[in-house]
C-alpha cells in the first residue's frame, strides 16, 4: 500500500479546487486513506489477505467506495462524487505500489487483484511502527505523486481565479 501521508495528501489535493471548505478537502483526505482501515477488520476477525474483504479486496474496490462515499454525501450528489473521487485515488495509488496482492478493481465484475504495468511506489508496511522503520524509503518513491497532486490542483485552483476574475 501506499502510506496514509501520501493517500491524504493526493485525496485532499483532489478536493481543494472544487470545493471552498477546508472541512471538505480534510475529509476527503481521511476518505482517501481510509480504505486501509481494512487491515483492522482483518485482525479483528481472522479475515485471510488474500480473501474478498481481506487488504485490497471489497473495501478497496470504486464499487463500495462509490456507495460509501454517496451514503456520507447523504443526497449531496456532488459532494458525493467528490469525496468517491478522493477515495478512488486510493486503489489507484495502491495499483502503483511494487508489492502486496494486488488491488480488486474491477469488483463486482471481477475478484482480480490488480497492479498497473508501472509500479514506481515502495510498498509501505502494514502498521505504524514498522513504517517508521522505512519511512525515507516508501516516502521518497511517493514525493513525486504528492507533488504533481498539489502542483495540479493549485494549478486549478489558479485557473478558477483567473477565470472568475475576467468575468
Amino acid at each position: 500500500m501506499a502510506s496514509a501521508i501520501t493517500h491524504f495528501i493526493v485525496g485532499a489535493s483532489l478536493a481543494w479546487p472544487f470545493a471552498e471548505s477546508r472541512a471538505v478537502w480534510i475529509f476527503a483526505g481521511v476518505i482517501a486513506a481510509a480504505p486501509d482501515l481494512d487491515i483492522y477488520s482483518m485482525a479483528a476477525f481472522d479475515i485471510p489477505y488474500g480473501s474478498l474483504f481481506g487488504h485490497r479486496g471489497f473495501f478497496h474496490s470504486p464499487f463500495f467506495l462509490i456507495l460509501f462515499c454517496m451514503l456520507l454525501a447523504r443526497g449531496n450528489f456532488k459532494l458525493g462524487a467528490l469525496w468517491s473521487a478522493a477515495a478512488i485515488t486510493h486503489p489507484l495509488l495502491d495499483m502503483l505500489t511494487d508489492g502486496g496482492r494486488g488491488v480488486m478493481l474491477l469488483f463486482p465484475f471481477s475478484q482480480a487483484r490488480l497492479f498497473f504495468p508501472w509500479t514506481p511506489i515502495h510498498v509501505s508496511p502494514i502498521g505504524i511502527t514498522r513504517f517508521f522503520s522505512v519511512a525515507g524509503y516508501v516516502l521518497s518513491s511517493e514525493w513525486p505523486f504528492c507533488l504533481a497532486a498539489v502542483g495540479l490542483a493549485a494549478l486549478a485552483r489558479g485557473l478558477q481565479s483567473a477565470i472568475s476574475m475576467s468575468h
